[in-house]
């Protein structure tokens, strides 16, 4: 057998492991509702808003358990069949989506049983996206088309006022009687005590595309993807000015506030920001193994939408043991028949007691375990080492990993090996796409020889 000796090692942030890092999984769900895009609480409801299977509705009176209550589509009665639901925003008995066919009203005062009021007239030719509200104001981001304003004193019948033009409004919040809008890389603010006659007030530049937007107690806070996050004061809500950025480890795409605290979805991990009067801290962190779309926050517990499933975690010192892993994937590279390749795989104990193994092992034997997982103690790491030796293709597996954490006994890494397609390493071969957002034309790779190329690829279904 030939080996070679090479050693990656996974790109990761060892955030902190002089302290628990406070997240404890109580509860998940895996619904019929997949491509989930965003959550929202309303008094005890969870809203999770998909644009594949519908939309999935929650009872989280106990805040820390998911009791799923219907799921429920946006057309389910009249004519839209095809209707993909985007970004959710609720206030007393009604909820606002939008989605591929326009902005919708859906009645919830039975959140177990949701009707739909159908959509409003003008909208469904617009790429809608986030929303919000304040008062009898519902503001909608409609991309290029600007920001649309609604009075929602008749809450199921929405009425349209005026729109606020940008470039590309991707996210809004309300705050006293200002509209604070992500338009690319700036935050435009807008005066709409007047929802007549919005007026411009300042903008903001930023160091990053601007994903979400947040307000509380007289701070903006702002996620700007792989940008972090940014915190402004509104002591004078005309001129925010900039306290800090915190860059957090993967990309930080939408954001919600938890008490005093900001929860941050981050790709591939939920992340818990405090200001500490002078800095951004990190107090809170869990690699949830999945893509975390959207986040939404009741009392101490965060609610963790991820691309097609639910995760609830509370935040609290964490008492036992608690188990973190630098990835949930292993991919390898080609590897020629008979040759070796390793990649290390980073296992944290974020806990206050000793994590003990019971048992760790690979489920394929193309996967061997160099030196397995025993113990950690609080708050120690060890770097275990897996070796794939391609003996055919599209090898597929995972390292299982059973321990005394209370919350995940089993917790599972993938291990891919010679997939079909392209490997890491290979030379891609040469292909050309037609824009379909923010260009115009066809996409040649070949034309780009030298670049660093990013494809981020969607298949809503």
């Amino acid at each position: 057998m030939k080996n070679i000796s090479i050693y990656i090692i996974l790109l990761y942030c060892v955030l902190s492991t002089a302290y628990p890092l406070n997240l404890t999984l109580t509860d998940f769900h895996n619904p019929a509702a997949n491509h989930i895009l965003d959550a929202e609480v309303v008094d005890n409801v969870l809203i999770i808003s998909a644009m594949v299977q519908g939309i999935e509705f929650y009872d989280v009176s106990n805040s820390g358990i998911l009791i799923h209550l219907t799921n429920f589509h946006l057309a389910s009665s009249g004519g839209g069949g095809g209707t993909k639901s985007n970004c959710v925003r609720a206030l007393g008995n009604y909820a606002y989506f939008t989605s591929s066919n326009g902005l919708y009203v859906v009645n919830i005062v039975n959140p177990a049983n949701p009707q739909s009021q159908g959509s409003i007239a003008g909208t469904n030719n617009l790429i809608l996206e986030n929303l919000d509200i304040e008062g009898n104001i519902l503001a909608v981001c409609a991309h290029a088309d600007g920001v649309l304003l609604y009075d929602i004193s008749n809450p199921q019948n929405p009425s349209y006022t005026g729109t606020i033009e940008t470039n590309n409004a991707w996210a809004v919040v309300l705050s006293g009687g200002y509209a604070y809008i992500a338009d690319n890389e700036n935050i435009l603010i807008v005066n709409v005590n007047d929802i007549y006659s919005p007026s411009l007030i300042s903008e903001l530049q930023t160091t990053n595309a601007v994903k979400d937007l947040v307000v509380n107690n007289n701070y903006l806070y702002a996620a700007l993807g792989s940008g972090g996050v940014a915190i402004y004061d509104l002591v004078d809500p005309q001129n925010p000015q900039l306290l800090d950025n915190y860059n957090t480890t993967t990309m930080a795409h939408r954001i919600a506030i938890s008490g005093d605290k900001l929860a941050v979805a981050d790709w591939d991990d939920v992340e818990i920001l405090e200001w500490s009067g002078t800095t951004l801290e990190l107090v809170g962190y869990k690699n949830t193994g999945n893509r975390t779309m959207a986040i939404a926050t009741k009392d101490e517990f965060i609610y963790s939408a991820e691309w097609a499933s639910v995760q609830v975690f509370e935040f609290g010192e964490i008492a036992g043991p608690d188990i973190d892993l630098s990835a949930w994937e292993l991919n390898y590279p080609y590897v020629e028949n008979d040759f070796s390749y390793s990649l290390l795989l980073d296992i944290i104990n974020n806990g206050n007691e000793t994590l003990a193994t019971i048992d760790n092992y690979t489920t394929n034997s193309e996967f061997t375990v160099v030196n397995p997982l025993t113990i950690l103690d609080p708050g120690a790491m060890q770097t275990v080492e897996i070796i794939y030796t391609a003996s055919n293709t599209n090898a597929s597996g995972a390292y299982r990993i059973y321990s005394n954490d209370p919350d995940e006994p089993e917790i599972i890494c993938e291990t891919n090996g010679n997939i079909d397609g392209a490997n890491i390493g290979e030379i891609a071969s040469d292909f050309e796409l037609d824009y379909v957002a923010n260009g115009s034309g066809s996409f040649n790779l070949s034309e780009h020889l030298g670049e660093v190329v990013v494809i981020a690829f969607f298949s809503p279904g």
